[in-house]
């Protein structure tokens, strides 16, 4: 069954744009090493210091694997210290997924 999951971050003043970089590297990574991740949505509002991740997997399997993955423990050590806090990983039930036609 397909697996959501989403993963926020809240970033220390002045340091938005560093960590929305690594992350949006990360993520690039990330789709050619899992390619069972189908979709991954990367927001963020700069004003607040939000960044969420949010991906798509075929299975939460593969999803809950993720977490032992060296280069995932590479990226948290990298931007934990520009974290205000511990980032939040949510584990969701994909219910729906809509796609607007090309």
């Amino acid at each position: 069954m397909p697996a959501v999951i989403e993963f926020t971050m809240q970033v220390k003043p002045g340091h938005f744009d560093q960590v929305l970089e690594a992350y949006s590297a990360f993520a690039a990574d990330f789709q050619q090493v899992v390619p069972e991740d189908r979709i991954i949505v990367i927001a963020g509002d700069r004003a607040s210091g939000l960044i969420r991740g949010i991906g798509v997997f075929d299975s939460a399997v593969v999803a809950e694997e993720v977490n032992s993955m060296p280069f995932f423990a590479a990226f948290n050590d990298a931007v934990a210290p520009l974290l205000s806090g511990a980032p939040e990983r949510i584990e969701l039930e994909l219910i729906h997924l809509f796609v607007a036609p090309e």
